[in-house]
């Protein structure tokens, strides 16, 4: 089905690996229009000036992490009901309980299938 670009849902996707980002990006753009960052602050920034439907985030960033960025996400009026899925490559068992208290909508392990992905995006913002 084609959506006509203004009725299209935004997707933003922060990731610091250019390779992890412009995968997801090719394999959602059908799906989604498609908005990127390289670093927490900058998907803050974009966030709070495009009110994307989702947010993928990485957690292992420099500068300002995944959990930071969603914490700063959540906290402000313009973002806190943007669903955030936190994307990880670490293994830990806290890792779901922490994603919850920074207030994020999903938890995935990379390396995460597309097929994964695009299910969980659905749930998360609710189509």
């Amino acid at each position: 089905m084609d959506y006509d670009r203004t009725d299209r849902r935004r997707l933003l996707l922060v990731d610091d690996c250019v390779p992890q980002r412009e995968l997801y990006e090719m394999a959602l753009e059908h799906d989604f229009d498609i908005l990127t960052a390289s670093r927490g602050a900058e998907g803050i920034e974009i966030a709070l000036r495009t009110q994307p439907d989702a947010i993928l985030l990485d957690v292992l960033m420099p500068e300002m992490d995944g959990w930071e960025a969603c914490t700063h996400l959540q906290c402000h009026a313009t973002t806190a009901d943007i669903p955030v899925i936190l994307l990880t490559a670490a293994d830990d068992r806290d890792l779901t309980q922490h994603a919850v208290a920074v207030g994020a909508s999903a938890l995935l392990r990379k390396p995460c299938s597309i097929d994964r992905l695009k299910e969980t995006i659905e749930k998360v913002i609710g189509r």
